[in-house]
């Protein structure tokens, strides 16, 4: 009896059903759907699922992320040879988390090269492997601020200049509001380092007109333009983390002084679990409360943590912070009583 021989003609017919996927993605800029490969190639979706398959493997195609539709798309690898660098599972769910992170930012330039850095993981990987992982379902970065609801049209734009000027130690001419008055403020900046601080980014940068290194909230910018042909001069002694351990928050000042916070109940017991400060001193008291002195200026960002805790926390000292936060109280109160007819409107 003669040993059945593989159908030539099934080959050529397989050549042929992957000629034309491949020609198909290659005439798409965008990617096509699993809908529109069907639609187009005439097969069934089992079928295109194991081409794709072949053709992941081969470092040829890659899926994107689905969109808002739900909907993922395929598209060709640009040619070049395949990359010998591997990652760890741990490094992948780092690289992932990094980008979730930076879900703020979506839409801009920062964004899309997190993106397109991932992608290029990815499209090394092979879809499987990194299918595999599942990691949409394993990582995920919940917001820590409400996303801004206002920002400048051209905010991309300012955030793309921005990132520029640092990369290339350039000046940047920026339009930004004046905290103590309504108008707005065209300075020549020496950017030294874009930070993260909830939700935000910052540019911490050297300016002549306050003549001190202070913070940008880049979401408040009107206008920034990169000065070419410049050059950043650094502050003798510059180093972010230095910068950044005297202050609490993003927004520094100019006195250090002792403050003295005694934590009650629950709030007790949220506080002494965290290292607010590099100063801080945790003197647990045998009620269960406890008090935490650091040394610091007193900001906006101080005043409004203490805020947060509402009946579960007390100024110690200074005696200038304890009368702000007096004086905050006295106002609330003030205008829940003013409204306490509320109900009757």
């Amino acid at each position: 009896m003669q040993s059945k021989q593989p159908s030539p003609r099934k080959r050529y017919s397989q050549a042929q059903r992957m000629l034309r996927l491949y020609q198909a993605l290659a005439n798409s800029r965008v990617g096509l759907t699993m809908a529109e490969l069907m639609e187009r190639t005439g097969v069934t979706r089992r079928t295109l699922n194991r081409d794709l398959v072949l053709l992941q493997e081969d470092h040829l195609v890659r899926s994107t992320e689905r969109d808002e539709d739900g909907r993922k798309r395929w598209v060709l690898l640009p040619a070049g040879p395949a990359s010998t660098i591997a990652f760890t599972h741990s490094e992948l769910m780092a690289l992932y988390l990094g980008r979730s992170i930076l879900g703020f930012a979506r839409g801009t330039e920062l964004y899309n090269a997190m993106r397109g850095a991932f992608d290029k993981v990815a499209d090394r990987l092979g879809g499987r492997e990194l299918d595999a992982l599942k990691l949409e379902r394993k990582l995920y970065a919940v917001p820590d601020a409400p996303p801004v609801t206002h920002t400048p049209d051209d905010f991309d734009d300012i955030l793309n200049e921005v990132l520029t000027a640092v990369l290339r130690d350039d000046q940047l001419s920026m339009v930004y509001p004046d905290s103590g008055s309504s108008k707005d403020l065209e300075l020549i900046l020496d950017p030294l380092t874009l930070a993260y601080y909830r939700g935000r980014l910052y540019l911490i940068a050297w300016s002549e007109y306050h003549a001190r290194i202070r913070p940008f909230a880049l979401h408040r910018a009107r206008y920034a333009k990169r000065v070419r042909n410049t050059e950043v001069q650094v502050p003798e002694g510059y180093i972010p983390a230095r910068y950044f351990s005297g202050q609490f928050g993003i927004f520094g000042g100019d006195v250090t002084e002792t403050v003295r916070v005694r934590f009650r109940g629950t709030s007790a017991r949220y506080a002494r679990e965290r290292m607010w400060h590099h100063s801080q001193r945790v003197t647990n008291l045998g009620d269960g409360d406890c008090e935490i002195a650091w040394e610091m200026p007193i900001t906006p960002d101080l005043q409004s943590w203490l805020r947060s805790f509402g009946s579960g926390v007390e100024v110690l000292e200074p005696t200038s912070l304890r009368t702000m936060m007096l004086a905050d109280l006295n106002d609330t109160l003030a205008a829940y009583q003013a409204g306490k007819d509320v109900s009757s409107c």
